[in-house]
Parts: structure tokens; C-alpha cells; sequence
């Protein structure tokens, strides 16, 4: 009896490179991570909604975040507090939002 299933990958085989991701700019020095934290930080305080499509990608960017976090020491960490309490500022603005319009979906729904 095989392993395999018909047409399933081989988890076990060499990775080959995602040919849609873009590369690093060849000879591009990584921006510090203390630099990253604040522009990421001061984008999201700017954002008056979720900049992110889904919660998929915003748990994404936290972990992003994080991992800049702990390379950059305390400060780092202070960054990540506030991003995340940013972060929270406009989940919290967007489930108000959802459960505003869905209240006023059932109101229109009694009449």
C-alpha cells in the first residue's frame, strides 16, 4: 500500500522558492527594527479602520511585529505594547461597527 495519495505533494521534498514572491533588493541592508516598529506603529495610530482584509492578515502583522519586538530589546517591547493597543482600538471600532449595522439590519427587518 502506498503513503501517497493520487496527486498528493511529497511533504518531505525540498521546498523550492514561491516564484510569485517578490525578492529583497540585492545589496539592500534590513531597516533596523526599532525603525520598522515606529512606522508600523505610527501608520496604524493614523488608520481610522482595520488596515488589514482579514484576521488572517492582521495576526500576521502582530506576529510581524513581535518578532521585530524582541530584536529590538525594551524599547522594542514598548513599541509592540502600544501597536497592540492600537491594534485592538480599531478591532474594537470594527466590532462596534458590524454590530451597529447588523442592529439596524433586524430593525428594518421588523418593520
Amino acid at each position: 500500500m502506498s503513503r501517497f495519495a493520487p496527486g498528493q505533494a511529497d511533504l518531505f521534498a525540498r521546498a523550492e522558492p514561491d516564484p510569485l514572491a517578490e525578492p529583497a533588493p540585492v545589496g539592500a541592508p534590513e531597516r533596523p527594527a526599532l525603525e520598522q516598529l515606529a512606522e508600523a506603529l505610527a501608520a496604524l495610530r493614523a488608520a481610522e479602520q482595520l488596515p488589514w482584509p482579514d484576521v488572517t492578515a492582521a495576526m500576521a502583522e502582530e506576529q510581524r511585529i513581535l518578532g521585530l519586538a524582541r530584536q529590538a530589546g525594551a524599547e522594542g517591547a514598548r513599541l509592540a505594547t502600544l501597536f497592540m493597543d492600537e491594534s485592538e482600538r480599531l478591532f474594537a471600532a470594527a466590532e462596534r461597527e458590524a454590530m451597529r449595522a447588523a442592529l439596524e439590519a433586524v430593525e428594518r427587518g421588523a418593520r
